[in-house]
């Protein structure tokens, strides 16, 4: 045991040393641990033979299992059968909770009393929450709930019993060296990741745009007074257009700010969402053109004439004080906004955005070697700068000199403070890093929940029935859904559970004129293609799979199912809500039902955010978040029927009948009583 243990450690120290740890390294290392792992049980199991003799030798049989499977993955291609890994987890799992009880109940121990029992059941709740959950991470959530606590004082526990055990008259009882080595060996490893993780994640990653070749090398005088002079014009319009931004973004939150107040609302509505991130991204657009001029004239000493190497360096200059001190405009606008910091970090396509944006210009306005460059530039330019009043004409020089005492005068007054980005740096790696498996947990656990139903009875809609409603429906009606006997109908809340759009065929789009649309016309395509059975989409829905095109037999061949139609709205404005609905095809379906965020979306959200602005769809707290149940839109329907305001019309209703697996056509009437249905599987 001792001997593993230390080859294990060697092996580790030299594959830090080497850099590498290489395929056969690895091999070895696992091999090594897995040895020292195996006799450490082993040792603890021998111990009971006597005293507990059937679970010792089970305790030892499942060992060796264990072992067996280990090392077939380790050394051979077995490792690429995913039942075998489940194998050996369960088999590792049972005998590491064998071992623990054993050591729980060692003969001879004449202070056991009801907390060894207690850490006992802890034990055994969390080994068969952890047995059948593999790999880890994907533990459903009802068994993290069960196994966290049982962990916990499962550990606590234990140490607890071990504390006792050696509390006795006069000193401790020494550790063994075997003990003591594990100890140190697990200490320094334990710190090394800790540490390894810590700084890794606390560090910024520099921005792809601000490595740039060095652009005046080779070039001649002539071509570089060109191109000067052409880029102090460019440098004065990309900050006058900054300056008009931020003043805009100052008015943009003003006005934001005063509707929310007015509206009794915290949440930022869709078309507030892409106004602030229209002004990020002309941010972005300008801050891309600051950074490639301060990119291009950082090689300003390859220039060998001395007042055009002057003129560069204040251009340079000049464009990198404008970049940061914008950046840390924006920081500070909305470093503590934290809807609209989740909004600016969100992946979006139509935008040309990827995912983690705002945080990027963070960590860039932060980052200390950033902030030390601006630290010498701003040295070498006042000791320079007294020499270079003749570099250009009077008011140019006025202008590029103001334009840098302005820029680094707020990086000095604003400056962010270093030891609060590292600690949100790693903030948002540990929540990225938890929140993966937990992510991925809910989501399959919400797949199978949506995917799973009771019994195996065709839906009540018939196909002549669809063929029937498919030509009273016309392109921007809403539908809502409901199958039953689906185990989320018991999760989700109403008695509608889904909703959807029908855009049409692919000639109400052509006639709609919205074929050409940029955001149409890269999906026709898609959605242009039929199913097996021949048939063409013709709904846009947010499912398991994601937001995709559906045909209308797929997607209301259910049990119920209601169609509204916007009332007063214009050809026009319903081609933009198909427009807004296609832009979002092919994003993935949000499982945290999180309505504020639009990289991914759940399925009333589709329809809010392709109405936005044309339809007023009142938000409802549910598990504390504001959301739009299909539920809602029903209710929306009986509210404002009787009103000369009301927003939607009734079109048609297919409702099963209870206790027959058959759908009739009702009227509204029949719609607005199935708002207070009681939500169940079935009906």
């Amino acid at each position: 045991m001792v001997g593993s243990l230390v080859a294990t450690a060697g092996l580790l120290l030299l594959a830090i040393a080497l850099g590498s740890f290489g395929e056969f390294r690895t091999q070895l290392l696992l091999t090594t641990f897995g040895l020292f792992a195996g006799a450490l049980l082993a040792h603890v199991e021998l111990k009971a033979v006597d005293a507990f003799p059937r679970l010792a030798r089970a305790a030892l049989g499942i060992l060796l299992t264990s072992q067996a499977l280990y090392y077939a993955l380790v050394w051979t291609d077995l490792r690429r059968h995913g039942e075998l890994w489940r194998l050996w987890w369960l088999a590792m799992v049972a005998s590491v909770t064998a071992a623990h009880l054993i050591a729980l109940f060692l003969p001879g121990d004449p202070r056991q009393n009801w907390w060894n029992k207690a850490t006992a059941v802890c034990a055994l709740i969390a080994g068969a929450c952890l047995a059948p959950s593999f790999p880890p991470m994907d533990m459903p959530p009802l068994l993290i709930a069960l196994y966290v606590p049982a962990a916990l004082g499962s550990v606590v526990g234990s140490v607890l019993v071990w504390r006792r055990r050696i509390r006795k008259d006069g000193p401790p009882t020494p550790l063994p060296f075997w003990a003591r080595a594990a100890w140190v060996v697990g200490s320094v490893v334990g710190a090394f990741g800790l540490g390894w993780y810590v700084g890794g994640a606390g560090h910024p990653m520099s921005a792809l745009d601000e490595v740039f070749p060095s652009a005046l090398s080779g070039l001649k005088s002539e071509r570089i007074e060109s191109m000067v002079r052409e880029d102090v014009d460019r440098l004065k319009a990309v900050c006058a257009e900054l300056d008009a931004l931020a003043a805009k973004v100052v008015g943009l939150e003003t006005s934001i700010r005063e509707k929310q107040k007015a509206e009794n609302r915290t949440f930022y509505k869709p078309e507030e969402d892409d106004q602030v991130r229209w002004a990020f991204v002309s941010y972005l657009s300008q801050r891309a053109a600051l950074n490639s001029l301060a990119a291009t004239y950082a090689s300003y000493e390859a220039v060998r004439e001395p007042e055009l190497r002057a003129r560069c360096f204040m251009v340079g200059y000049a464009a990198g004080c404008a970049a940061f001190e914008a950046g840390l405009q924006f920081v500070w606008t909305y470093r503590d906004n934290d809807s609209v910091r989740r909004k600016l970090n969100e992946g979006e396509p139509r935008w040309g955005l990827k995912p983690g944006m705002f945080d990027r210009i963070y960590d860039s306005v932060s980052d200390a070697r950033h902030l030390r460059t601006m630290h010498e530039m701003s040295a070498l330019y006042d000791a320079r700068r007294g020499d270079w009043t003749s570099a250009w004409p009077p008011d140019t020089y006025a202008w590029l000199d103001a334009r840098i005492v302005r820029g680094r005068d707020y990086v000095k007054a604003h400056a962010v403070s270093k030891s609060r980005a590292w600690l949100s740096r790693l903030t948002r790696q540990v929540k990225e890093d938890g929140y993966r498996p937990i992510y991925g947990a809910q989501t399959e656990l919400s797949i199978w929940i949506g995917d799973t139903r009771i019994t195996r009875d065709p839906p009540a809609i018939t196909v002549d029935q669809i063929k029937v409603a498919r030509a009273e429906m016309r392109p921007g009606d809403i539908i809502l859904e409901r199958r039953n006997w689906f185990l989320s109908n018991a999760f989700l809340p109403g008695f509608w559970p889904h909703g959807a759009l029908y855009v049409g065929s692919v000639d109400d789009i052509r006639r709609l004129g919205l074929a050409d649309h940029p955001e149409v016309k890269s999906r026709l395509a898609a959605f242009s293609k039929p199913d097996e059975h021949g048939e063409l989409p013709s709904v846009v829905e947010s499912v398991s799979e994601g937001v995709i095109f559906n045909t209308l037999s797929h997607s209301i061949h259910a049990d119920h199912v209601a169609v509204l139609r916007p009332r007063k709205l214009s050809e026009k404005q319903i081609g933009e809500a198909i427009v807004r609905a296609f832009s979002h095809q092919g994003k993935p379906y949000d499982f945290e039902f999180d309505f504020f965020t639009s990289d991914k979306l759940v399925c009333t959200e589709l329809v809010y955010r392709a109405y936005e602005g044309f339809l007023r769809f009142d938000l409802v707290r549910v598990m504390g978040r504001d959301t739009l149940p299909a539920l809602e839109i029903a209710r929306k329907f009986s509210k404002e029927r009787s009103s000369a305001d009301a927003e939607l019309d009734f079109v048609l209703m297919l409702d099963a009948l209870p206790g027959e697996q058959k759908a009739v056509r009702v009227g509204p009437e029949i719609l607005i009583e199935s708002i207070d249905r009681e939500k169940s599987f079935g009906r």
